[in-house]
């Protein structure tokens, strides 16, 4: 059994550190030892018919406990977040911090769950700032007063309003961990981006008459306005109790009519993802009547 000691961070960032036992890693090793076994193919020997120690000796160790990593932690990661109650709402980032032979090994998994947003009477100052305004306008006569005519927003101004009133209110800390997460994923596409036109980021920042400090800054700006929508109008999906229907999703995708995007309905993180970008949307309509 593995043995877990979990540390929460001012930012909502959490790591968990697990201790395995040496005898649950050597049993795994016994058991990919095993599979390597079957599948060896050594001379004099029918496949899967060599001695085991034989085996051991051909095949790499190093081999066999990477195999013993990529079964061992993933499962020991989920045990640890059972165990301790916990719903991450990002891939954890695994270290492995000691995996000595004959000994028990250390891994350390940082992740983070969502944060306790604190909203307010959002309803209520959404409702202010959609208030139509009064215009002045000069009377047809002359000497007569101005006229007061009031005019309301556009929709798009009004979901534009929402998104500007819940950023005001909304009073969480943003996990460092999510940020970090996101804005390498955003760099990596522009570092792809860059090559395929057959310039480094350096070169391609410069081209845009910024360092490449600076093109980082930007991006985590961004990226930390995006992170701050996302979760706060998850929260507003779930305190509204707003609900997306499988049909609503495939009446999506075939309006679309993209083959590709109604194929990924099979894959049903696909389908929570499209499921999720709807409650969202719905979340920001209904606020934008209000």
């Amino acid at each position: 059994m593995a043995k877990t000691i979990i540390a929460r961070q001012p930012d909502g960032t959490i790591q968990l550190t697990i201790t395995l036992d040496q005898k649950e890693v050597k049993k795994n090793y016994d058991q990919q030892l095993a599979e390597a076994v079957k599948k060896a193919k050594i001379s004099g020997f029918r496949k899967g018919k060599a001695p085991k120690k034989l085996v051991e000796e051909k095949i790499p160790r190093n081999e066999i406990y990477e195999a013993v990593i990529q079964k061992l932690i993933p499962e020991a990661y989920l045990e640890a977040v059972k165990e301790q109650k916990i719903n991450p709402i990002i891939t954890p980032k695994i270290e492995l911090l000691k995996a000595k032979e004959g000994e028990d090994w250390q891994i350390r998994a940082t992740t983070c769950e969502a944060p306790q947003i604190e909203l307010k009477d959002y309803q209520a100052e959404i409702k202010k700032s959609l208030a139509p305004t009064k215009l002045w306008t000069p009377g047809k006569d002359k000497g007569k007063d101005k006229e007061e005519k009031e005019e309301g927003p556009s929709q798009e101004e009004k979901v534009q309003k929402v998104i500007e009133t819940l950023l005001r209110l909304a009073q969480f800390n943003l996990p460092s961990i999510l940020v970090e997460d996101e804005l390498n994923r955003s760099l990596a596409s522009l570092i792809n981006q860059a090559n395929s036109l057959g310039m480094t980021i350096d070169q391609y920042a410069q081209s845009t008459g910024k360092t490449t400090a600076q093109l980082r800054q930007e991006y985590q700006s961004r990226v930390e306005e995006e992170l701050k929508m996302l979760l706060i109008l998850n929260e507003v999906v779930r305190r509204e109790k707003i609900e997306v229907a499988d049909k609503e999703i495939e009446d999506l995708t075939k309006a679309s009519g993209d083959e590709k995007l109604e194929q990924k309905l099979a894959n049903p993180l696909q389908k929570e993802y499209l499921r999720g970008i709807l409650a969202r949307r719905k979340a920001l309509e209904k606020l934008a009547r209000l």
